[in-house]
C-alpha cells in the first residue's frame, strides 16, 4: 500500500488563558448566526447541535452533583462537532432513530456522541472503550456530570483486549476510529464477533478515490512507534478495494451508506495541518466552512480529495 508522509509544522505559540477565554466567549455569541448561514449552505448535522446543547444544559442547571469544567461545558453547548463530525454524527444518529439498545458498545468514538446517546436514553447499558488516557478522563468526567455512572462503564483497552464474550452487544458504534488501527481488519472482525445476530454496527472511516496509509512526524496517540524515517502511522484512507478487503469481507455490504467529501482536494489536509500545529480553532465558523467546502457524493471514485463514508451493518 502506498504511504503518504506529512510533516506537521512546529507548534504555534499558545495565547494566554484570558485571551483564550475571551476568544471562546466572543465566538460562542456568533454561533447562532453562523448556524443559520450554514443551514442555507446545506451543512449536515446542524439539528444534532441543539440536541447536544440540551444535554449540556442538563448539567448547567442540574441540582447537586459534579459539573463539567467550563471549557467542556462550552464545548457541549456551542461547538460539539468538528469538521466531518457534522456528517458522521448526523449519519449515525439518523440510523439510530428506531433503536433502543439493551447493551451498547462504543469503540473510541469522539466522546460527545456516546454521551449524548446515553443521555437521551437510547441504550439501557453502555460500555465505552478507549486506550487514550486523556480521552478516558474526559469520558469519565462527562459520565459523572450527566449522572450516567450506573449505566456506563469505561474501559482503558484496545478493541482486541475487551473483556466481553462474543454476541454480547446489540449496538456497536465506532466513529472515525477504525482508520487509526493498523490491524483494522482484525478490529472489524472483533466488533462483528461481539455483535448479536440482528445487532447493528455503525462505522465511519475516511476515504479517497485512491487509498493510502498516512504517516506524520507526530505520534498523536502515543500508542504506536515510528518507522525507519521517524514517522508514525496516523490513518488509512480507504478506496473501494480497501473497503471490500478490510471491512466488507467480514461484514458483507452495508445496509445503508452515505458519502461526504471535499469539493476541492487538499482543503481538509491544509486545515488539519493548521490545527495540528497549534493554531487557534475558529469554532464558530466551522459549520459554514463545512458547507462551503464539502458536499455529498455518490461514489468514492468521484472524490476529488478526501471524504468520509458512513456505513450501517446488520448481522444476520
Amino acid at each position: 500500500m502506498e504511504r503518504v508522509y506529512t510533516r506537521i509544522p512546529a507548534t504555534a505559540l499558545r495565547p494566554s488563558r484570558a485571551v483564550r477565554l475571551a476568544y471562546r466567549l466572543f465566538g460562542s455569541a456568533l454561533v447562532p448566526l453562523t448556524w443559520l448561514v450554514a443551514h442555507g449552505l446545506g451543512t449536515p448535522g446542524l439539528w444534532f447541535h441543539p440536541i447536544c446543547t440540551w444535554v449540556g444544559l442538563k448539567t448547567l442547571f442540574g441540582a447537586n452533583g459534579p459539573r463539567l469544567e467550563t471549557r467542556w461545558l462550552l464545548h457541549m453547548l456551542f461547538s460539539p462537532m468538528v469538521l466531518t463530525r457534522y456528517f458522521e454524527f448526523e449519519f449515525a444518529w439518523r440510523h439510530l432513530s428506531d433503536t433502543q439498545a439493551a447493551r451498547y458498545l462504543d469503540v473510541s468514538s469522539p466522546f460527545t456522541f456516546p454521551i449524548v446517546l446515553m443521555s437521551e436514553g437510547r441504550a439501557a447499558r453502555a460500555d465505552l472503550i478507549n486506550p487514550d488516557k486523556h480521552d478516558l478522563a474526559l469520558i469519565e468526567q462527562h459520565i459523572a456530570a450527566y449522572k450516567l455512572g450506573t449505566q456506563c462503564a469505561v474501559h482503558s483497552c484496545l478493541i482486541e483486549e475487551v473483556p466481553f464474550a462474543d454476541e454480547t452487544f446489540d449496538l456497536i458504534t465506532s466513529i472515525s476510529v477504525v482508520e487509526h488501527i493498523p490491524r483494522d481488519r482484525e478490529a472489524i472482525g472483533k466488533m462483528w464477533a461481539l455483535l448479536k445476530p440482528g445487532g447493528r454496527l455503525i462505522v465511519t472511516v475516511p476515504c479517497a478515490a485512491r487509498g493510502y496509509a498516512l504517516y506524520t512526524n507526530v505520534d498523536h496517540y502515543g500508542l504506536l512507534g515510528s518507522d525507519e524515517r521517524g514517522y508514525t502511522f496516523l490513518e488509512y484512507l480507504y478506496d473501494e478495494a480497501m473497503l471490500n478487503e478490510r471491512i466488507y469481507s467480514i461484514t458483507g455490504r452495508p445496509v445503508h451508506c452515505a458519502l461526504y467529501g471535499e469539493r476541492r482536494g487538499g482543503v481538509l489536509r491544509a486545515e488539519l495541518l493548521r490545527r495540528w500545529s497549534g493554531e487557534y480553532w475558529r469554532f464558530w465558523r466551522e459549520p459554514i466552512w463545512m458547507g462551503r467546502h464539502f458536499q455529498h457524493f455518490e461514489a468514492i471514485a468521484q472524490l476529488p480529495g478526501e471524504g468520509v463514508i458512513g456505513m450501517v451493518f446488520v448481522k444476520s
